[in-house]
């Protein structure tokens, strides 16, 4: 790239940086305190030094932030100069970036400093590459700040305002302000980029030194869906009533907590209590004792031995990275917002997030009201995968079948059951439903009447599950993984169990 690019005159009134740290005393006493800028020049700094060194940290930070999030003017243009650097399939380096935004922009002064000057002092002060994406999130929430404030400012400006409306206004820019935790942005890369990652990525795992990816807990089924919960995926997970699906939430849940890496549980039927009770109960099966969620919830359920039981697997599991948020009545820009607040407090502690999980899809609620039912499951799947995107993880979307199940002979569903199927199935890397043959077999009118035949049959398939993958980007489609489960100890176990 020789030829510079063109950007546009920097503001001649731009703040000397050193003066946003000037003491209050130092200020004329007539002139009334000014308020500090909800910003931090010094962040904005760091991440534009840390990718002028390391410039291959840019790929892993740009769908995080844009440069008109950036507070500081010539922040905003040297990222928008780092981003078409990289998008033209150059290294932005210090030599390159100076050479994109050119002398006319270098070379203009900042309150004692050129450009130049002050690029040259971040790249030698800037962040180190682990903290980049910290620094990238830290601009980007700051800048929602700001975005919000000036919003709410405007209720104070003097001018009129008729308040109904202007909350609806209100509301609506808190919603597309949100929305920018969730935005899919486009990550650029050569064919040569493109095909030295793979490679990069090959060998490692030939070495044994690849990432591993999160687990769901079976085998086989991680098998199939290319080794484990990918990150930046989503998963559909459909069943009707019954069938498991809050089972199988949690259960992904404690597996991917109890190997190291984060989960998020999205409960937005069941209070936090019941998840942990559900927990409880899987990890007492591991200890080899049996006690179900609902005895562990009811009221005086429970015996002093059962208690001590469930205290003891608490304990075991209790430092557990996983966090459960609990209610509903909210939106996925409502999820998606929690999303990234506890992902950032896991990143802080060095902790890599390895699910989210939002039970259920269905029960969502949209943003606003849609003319059709299917424009409301559009922004629900739309919303998780970008949020997927966003946190480079894998996130399970459960969602509910409608009866269409009902009155087949052969009762397994198919992408026909699932409500708003197209979203779905067009935003999913895989879509995967869960049947249980035991769950009609309990409801016939045989086995309630206590027939021996019915009885026998229930008892061979009474553990019974299957993952119907219907759809996978990451290996084959129309394939079925059976697993044991325990619907009312909450455990889902690979097939092989209690055989």
């Amino acid at each position: 790239m020789t030829e510079s690019l063109d950007y546009p005159d920097l503001d001649d009134n731009i703040v000397p940086f050193d003066d946003y740290r000037e003491p209050v005393r130092a200020r004329p006493p007539a002139a009334a305190p000014t308020a500090q800028p909800i910003a931090d020049v010094d962040t904005e700094a760091g991440l534009i030094g840390c990718i002028l060194t390391q410039p291959h940290v840019f790929s892993t930070v740009q769908h995080l932030i844009a440069a008109e999030q950036f507070f500081e003017p010539v922040h905003q243009v040297m990222w928008e100069a780092i981003g078409n650097v990289s998008a033209a399939g150059g290294t932005p380096d210090l030599l390159k970036v100076k050479r994109a935004l050119g002398s006319r922009i270098t070379e203009q002064d900042l309150g004692g400093k050129t450009v130049m000057a002050y690029l040259t002092k971040m790249a030698v002060e800037g962040a180190v590459p682990a903290a980049a994406e910290e620094y990238a999130r830290t601009v980007q929430q700051l800048w929602q700040i700001r975005a919000i404030g000036e919003a709410a400012a405007k209720a104070s400006d003097g001018t009129g305002f008729v308040p109904g409306s202007f909350l609806e206004h209100l509301y609506a820019r808190v919603d597309q302000v949100r929305a920018s935790f969730v935005d899919r942005k486009v990550r650029s890369a050569s064919l040569a980029q493109a095909g030295d990652a793979l490679m990069a990525r090959i060998e490692a795992s030939l070495k044994g030194e690849a990432r591993e990816l999160p687990r769901s807990g079976i085998v086989a089924l991680d098998e199939e869906l290319g080794g484990g919960l990918a990150p930046s995926s989503l998963i559909t997970g459909g069943a009707r009533t019954s069938m498991g699906k809050s089972v199988w939430g949690v259960e992904v849940s404690r597996h991917v907590a109890r190997d190291g890496a984060a989960a998020i549980y999205h409960s937005l039927e069941m209070p936090s209590e019941q998840v942990v009770a559900r927990l409880a109960a899987s990890r007492l099966l591991d200890l080899g004792r049996e006690i179900p969620f609902s005895r562990i919830m009811k009221r005086r359920g429970a015996t002093s031995d059962d208690a001590n039981a469930v205290a003891g697997a608490l304990h075991d599991v209790r430092n557990y990275p996983l966090t459960i948020e609990d209610g509903g009545g909210r939106t996925i820009g409502d999820i998606a917002a929690a999303s990234d607040r506890l992902a950032n407090a896991y990143a802080r502690r060095g902790i890599p997030l390895g699910v989210i999980v939002i039970d259920h899809a269905h029960i969502v609620r949209p943003s606003r009201a849609f003319k059709r039912e299917d424009e409301g499951f559009k922004e629900v799947a739309d919303g998780a995968l970008a949020l997927a995107k966003h946190l480079d993880t894998c996130v399970l979307l459960l969602a509910q079948l409608n009866r269409g199940t009902e009155g087949r002979d052969d009762k397994r569903p198919s992408l026909a059951d699932l409500r708003g199927a197209g979203a779905f199935e067009e935003d999913s890397d895989a879509v995967i439903f869960l049947y249980r043959p035991a769950y009609y077999l309990e409801r016939s009118a045989a086995f309630r009447n206590g027939e021996p035949a019915a009885l026998d049959e229930h008892r061979a398939c009474r553990h019974e599950l299957e993952f119907i993958i219907d759809k996978n980007r990451a290996g084959r489609s129309n394939q079925v993984v059976r697993a044991w489960i325990d619907p009312g100890l909450n455990a889902i176990r690979n097939l092989q169990f209690g055989a």
